[in-house]
């Protein structure tokens, strides 16, 4: 019952709980930019924004993507998150990547299209704020020119 009512809450515990869920999940949100998975979160900051970000422990690693994404031409960000260290690309950069790759534009809309429906009332409000300022992500057009 609770997975019909779609309670964030609950997802939470199955996230916690169930592997296979999980790693579902983490494939559904989830882009390559320049060889590099990396996850879509909603950040809830003063207007909300999108990030995509890779996590790893090893700083070597994190410089190793960072470099990759530089080379493709992307600003990002390297912070340090407890023992992760968090490589990131801001909204601004990732609506663009959007834009030129229609793998990263429908993973986007997708992801954006899911949160407004079933996310939590502040993940609804920032995905919902970031579809209406960005006609190109809507789902529903990007099923049409599929066809």
């Amino acid at each position: 019952m609770l997975d019909l009512l779609k309670a964030h809450k609950w997802t939470y515990i199955k996230l916690a709980a169930d592997d296979g869920f999980r790693a579902a999940l983490k494939q559904k949100n989830s882009i390559t930019v320049a060889g590099v998975v990396m996850y879509l979160e909603l950040v809830s900051g003063r207007g909300g924004s999108l990030l995509a970000e890779y996590y790893t422990r090893d700083p070597e690693k994190a410089h190793a993507a960072a470099d990759k994404l530089k080379a493709a031409g992307l600003r990002l960000n390297i912070v340090r998150s407890g023992p992760n260290y968090v490589v990131y690309i801001a909204t601004t950069d990732l609506l663009k990547l959007a834009e030129e790759d229609d793998a990263v534009r429908r993973a986007v809309a997708l992801y954006l299209a899911e949160k407004a429906k079933n996310g939590t009332p502040r993940q609804r409000e920032i995905a919902e704020k970031i579809l209406q300022r960005h006609p190109f992500l809507n789902p529903g057009l990007l099923l049409l020119q599929n066809q």
